[in-house]
């Protein structure tokens, strides 16, 4: 098993979620909440969208099913979940279209804070929306963690402190290395830990260490 995956049982289920979204929209009589390419889709429905210039959207009503617009060619990376209708569209269907025929020309909307302008542009052109930023919903709902999230940082920061304790038990080697190499080896012992990917890891020796968003190079450690 994956060493950062959690029983199955201990995941939450999306709709649980989404539920929590639904009810938190009501208060804010929110009709509708619009998300794309950001940590925002992919918490509440597990969907990772490319940031292409093809629009991928998921559509979650005050009420009801959600609906997900996405290009015909992303939909099989998309894992079906109950919570949402897979909606795909092609090169000659316009998926602004789409997202007004479920959200309605007159509607307060909250859109999601990393969504394209070309595409918020557009819509609040062709409708009379009342927009505001989906983070003001979202925010709340996702700073108070559930068990199974605590539990995923938990084993995400055991994984990473087993890697710092190899490092200053010196059993990464440093000196005569290029930083480039280390960040290297570390970026694939992260990996190997369970983590999905690796954004950054940071080396950066004598005089670079004064900069603290350093690009790992060739600089030779120790000498």
């Amino acid at each position: 098993m994956n060493p950062l995956s959690p029983p199955p049982a201990e995941l939450a289920p999306f709709g649980v979620r989404f539920e929590r979204l639904q009810s938190a929209m009501r208060p804010a009589k929110c009709d509708s909440v619009m998300l794309t390419v950001d940590a925002d889709l992919r918490w509440l429905c597990g969907v990772e969208a490319m940031p292409l210039e093809r629009l991928t959207m998921l559509i979650v009503p005050q009420e009801g099913r959600a609906s997900l617009v996405i290009p015909t060619l992303e939909a099989p990376r998309v894992v079906p979940q109950p919570e949402f209708e897979i909606v795909p569209w092609g090169e000659t269907t316009d998926p602004l279209d789409l997202v007004i025929d479920r959200v309605g020309r007159t509607a307060n909307v909250a859109i999601g804070d990393r969504t394209w302008a070309r595409f918020v542009i557009d819509l609040m052109n062709r409708t009379s929306w009342q927009v505001r930023r989906a983070s003001e919903l979202m925010g709340p709902l996702r700073i108070n963690k559930d068990e199974s999230e605590l539990a995923m940082l938990r084993l995400a920061g055991a994984a990473v402190d087993r890697i710092a304790a190899r490092l200053q038990h010196g059993e990464i080697t440093l000196i005569g290395r290029t930083e480039a190499e280390v960040a290297a080896e570390i970026g694939r012992q992260i990996l190997d830990e369970g983590h999905q990917c690796v954004n950054f890891v940071i080396v950066a020796a004598g005089e670079n260490a004064a900069s603290p968003h350093h690009e790992p190079g060739n600089r030779v450690i120790g000498v």
